[in-house]
């Protein structure tokens, strides 16, 4: 078994060891080092990157059998002495978001006696669930404040080994499978929090910096936090300060007043869009008076062939609806552009079949398209206006 030199001392960014095994990991080649400071992929925590001998480690993981550490290398390793580096900005981000995880949970249980029932740490994003879903937002910010000021009081983290019959005052979701210490290894945070825990940490909680609650959601009935620490939280404030700064800018205000702009804009927006679809329509309806007023009846219905460049599928399908209310009406209209639309429609009192129609259109051009048989709509080629018309006019050959 591996001897894992973070268990000591999560600061330890460069050691040596040997090689006692070389493998193939899924077709990379791997070694398995008499000693360790890498932490492998466990306990809701990715595994350390860096390098061995100047070769980059990719993955690391615990081998099931007997617990030993694969390093899985990018190409791979010769000699057998190993001067090994941790990926240090990697391994202190995981140090502060995994002893943040510690607080935020010894918090909420503080607070509203929210138990954390998982945990989950990526790249990306670090989660706790807890096991209530009525959490309501003045809590979590109470447990938040709490986290920040353990935080600020720069307490003492410390890992130690206990007795396994010493598990009094120690939160732990489960005793672990395999015992890699001589001891149960619980990490303490001075006088707020003890829980058996595998990672690494940081030795102060100062180190964290600050602790921030960016999203709540319910998960299968429980209430999933995401939080981000340190170095995250930063680049998140920064990132945000840079976009409420520069909208506040836009709308010629201070910051506290973007959320009420904002809402009067969203409202004055709903009121414009409202009037001008009531325009549309009511332009929609003349359109429709005047196309009627023209239409070729010379087959004892009216027969209407429109072709438009870019316009809205929505109002192409206004139009021919208002067409064909009345009876004695077969619409043939369409929008060109790298999308084509057509719309073909009938009164209900006429009996050509539209949805058959225009599939047989389309597909002859390379589009596609059906519908029911008194209104279809279809299209989704390129055409111009010319083919368009071309198009709508071979359709209304066929009736």
């Amino acid at each position: 078994m591996t001897d894992r030199l973070y268990y000591d001392d999560s600061y330890l960014a460069r050691f040596t060891a040997r090689v006692t095994e070389r493998l193939a990991y899924e077709s990379a080649p791997a070694v398995i080092l008499d000693r360790s400071a890498f932490y492998p992929t466990g306990g809701g925590q990715p595994c350390d990157m860096g390098t061995l001998n100047g070769i980059p480690v990719i993955d690391v993981i615990a081998r099931e059998s007997d617990a030993a550490v694969i390093h899985v290398l990018a190409e791979p390793l010769d000699s057998d002495q190993v001067e090994a580096e941790i990926d240090w900005l990697r391994r202190f981000d995981h140090m502060q978001q995994h002893t943040g995880q510690h607080l935020l949970t010894a918090a909420c249980v503080q607070v509203a006696e929210a138990k954390t029932i998982g945990f989950h740490l990526s790249l990306d994003t670090l989660t706790i669930d807890l096991d209530r879903p009525d959490l309501p937002d003045s809590t979590l910010a109470e447990a938040e404040t709490l986290a920040n000021r353990i935080i600020q009081e720069d307490r003492a983290v410390t890992a130690r080994l206990r007795d396994l019959d010493d598990q009094e005052g120690v939160r732990m979701r489960r005793l672990p499978r395999h015992l890699l210490t001589e001891g149960l290894r619980v990490v303490e945070i001075d006088g707020f929090d003890v829980t058996a825990c595998g990672g690494t940490h940081v030795a102060r909680a100062g180190a964290i910096g600050l602790l921030k609650i960016v999203k709540t959601e319910k998960h299968r009935g429980k209430t999933r936090l995401e939080f981000l620490c340190g170095g995250r939280a930063l680049r998140d404030y920064q990132a945000k300060h840079r976009a409420i700064a520069r909208l506040a800018a836009d709308l010629d205000c201070r910051y506290s007043e973007t959320p009420e702009l904002v809402a009067k804009l969203r409202a004055d927006l709903k009121a414009a869009q409202s009037a001008l679809k009531a325009a549309r329509e009511q332009l929609v309806e003349f359109e429709a008076d005047r196309l009627l007023a023209g239409a070729d009846r010379a087959r004892g219905w009216a027969l209407i062939q429109a072709a438009y460049e870019n316009r809205d599928a929505a109002e192409l399908k206004l139009l021919a609806s208002r067409l064909t209310a009345g009876p004695g009406v077969i619409a043939l209209i369409g929008s060109a552009g790298d999308k084509c639309q057509m719309v073909f429609a009938r009164s209900a009192d006429l009996p050509q079949d539209m949805g058959a129609l225009l599939r047989e259109i389309a597909t002859s051009r390379g589009g596609r398209g059906g519908g029911q048989p008194n209104f279809a709509q279809g299209g989704g080629m390129s055409a111009t206006l010319d083919a368009l018309s071309t198009a709508l006019s071979d359709a209304a050959a066929h009736l």
